[in-house]
């Protein structure tokens, strides 16, 4: 079987299994009618559609935002595979549908942290005179200011949350938390269409 009719088949259980009303009817006629002309049967599809998608990421910061997308979006519990050969990126084993909506949303996302970091932490850790504070500073702010995008962004389930006891924390850790307060969530509306089409 060659790779035009493997992708074919890809798509075809996709929207067997994505698609809406009229749509999943459709692909399973049109998937019945493959698995009898090609002679596959049920286990196989089940698996043909699987594939390992690599995301490429800058820093850990990519990485933490592409572990809560796929919990967030995808309630699932996938492993992950980094690579680190020719370009730093991280795999995951997706559908066709799933991986669309991760791409889709990781590539948002990931463009909008960069540029709520730029704005609010890098000018912090511009003002460190060595590089050994920048990268202490760096430790510190990283973390909250994550949480505060994931909650800005509402990447997150309502048990995730836990309140932060004011008095419990140092002065300096709320001078911190202060200075990140005002990080701007993203807003990204996941795509209507599959994209799919029956040829």
């Amino acid at each position: 079987m060659d790779n035009s009719i493997k992708s074919k088949i890809e798509k075809i259980y996709a929207l067997v299994n994505h698609g809406v009303a009229g749509e999943k009817e459709a692909a399973k006629k049109a998937l019945d009618r493959l698995m009898k002309k090609y002679n596959i049967d049920e286990e196989y599809v089940k698996t043909i559609h699987i594939k390992l998608y690599y995301f490429t990421y800058a820093h850990d910061l990519d990485k933490l935002l592409f572990q809560r997308l796929i919990t967030h979006l995808l309630k699932k519990d996938l492993d992950l595979y980094i690579s680190t050969l020719g370009r730093r990126a991280v795999g995951a084993k997706l559908d066709y549908m799933d991986w669309v909506t991760l791409e889709c949303a990781y590539e948002y996302f990931k463009k909008h942290m960069k540029t709520e970091y730029k704005r609010l932490v890098t000018p912090q850790l511009n003002r460190c005179r060595s590089a050994k504070t920048k990268k202490f500073r760096k430790q510190q702010l990283d973390p909250i200011f994550f949480s505060n995008y994931v909650i800005a962004s509402k990447l997150y389930e309502d048990n995730e949350l836990t309140k932060v006891d004011n008095s419990t924390i140092s002065a300096d850790e709320r001078k911190r938390r202060n200075s990140l307060r005002s990080v701007q969530g993203g807003s990204y509306n996941p795509q209507v269409s599959s994209g799919l089409f029956l040829e």
